[in-house]
């Protein structure tokens, strides 16, 4: 038989209706001659109440569970790289994702008749809390298979399977472990070329200043020459306005001397 199937389908009822299912699938497997798993069904325990509402959410509003994770992703990254101003911020985010974790929580039991004492709130939000420090406590709760909360990192917290849960889990976090460092090798990668684009660019920089600055003194001494030409300009134009007078003086007397000559005449 399908344990993980049965699993699903067990976890997915109400509390009230657990033990009743699970004694039908115990009874049909033994039927079928397949005594470990009649056995091993036999051993689902039946969940609380806080972990039947948290399958709930898992079932009803997954996408809710799934940025949780991300979440819990950004914020051991923050950490792992002492990013105060992020932690800051994802911080804020951390309580208000809880929150409306909580409230959903809330609604989607009330939805199915079931109202939650403030008692049984507290228990799930301590969940969403371990969810975000650790990513396999995220990976149970998408599982929708929770029968306690007291404790996600032992084995008894989820149905027993003929394969432990505890193996499943560490292989989990392995297989994330894995993830994270080659992610952390693109970064790596990245971070070198996007330092040997700065060099580059420093470098570039650095030639463009260089020729900004002899641009800058050939604009000066362009303009220094072109002021020593304006004065001289100048000076001629002066040179030439003297000149055309002493020109009309002695024009003027030569016109006088020219007269006087003719009269002598």
């Amino acid at each position: 038989m399908d344990l993980k199937s049965i699993a699903d389908r067990l976890y997915a009822l109400r509390p009230g209706d657990f033990m009743a299912a699970r004694s039908e699938f115990v009874r049909a497997a033994k039927e079928e001659g397949d005594k470990e798993a009649a056995a091993a069904i036999g051993k689902f325990r039946k969940p609380s109440l806080a972990a039947w509402a948290l399958n709930l959410l898992a079932r009803k509003a997954r996408p809710d569970l799934q940025r949780l994770e991300n979440l819990g992703v950004a914020l051991r990254d923050a950490h792992g790289r002492f990013d105060g101003e992020t932690l800051r911020d994802l911080s804020k985010q951390r309580h208000q994702v809880i929150r409306a974790l909580v409230a959903e929580v809330r609604s989607l039991a009330s939805g199915e008749g079931q109202k939650l004492s403030e008692s049984v709130l507290r228990d799930v939000e301590t969940v969403f809390a371990a969810a975000l420090a650790d990513p396999a406590v995220t990976e149970v709760l998408l599982a929708g298979t929770l029968s306690a909360t007291n404790d996600l990192t032992l084995p008894q917290a989820w149905p027993e399977s003929p394969e432990p849960v505890v193996d499943e889990v560490g292989l989990r976090r392995e297989q994330r472990a894995e993830r994270l460092r080659q992610e952390l090798g693109r970064a790596r990668a990245d971070a070198q070329h996007t330092a040997e684009v700065r060099d580059r660019a420093q470098s570039a920089l650095s030639h463009a200043e260089q020729k900004a600055e002899r641009a800058a003194q050939q604009v000066a001494d362009l303009t220094a020459e072109l002021e020593r030409l304006r004065a001289t300009e100048q000076e001629a134009a002066t040179e030439v306005r003297e000149a055309r007078a002493v020109f009309r003086t002695a024009e003027k007397a030569a016109e006088r001397a020219r007269r006087h000559l003719e009269t002598l005449e």
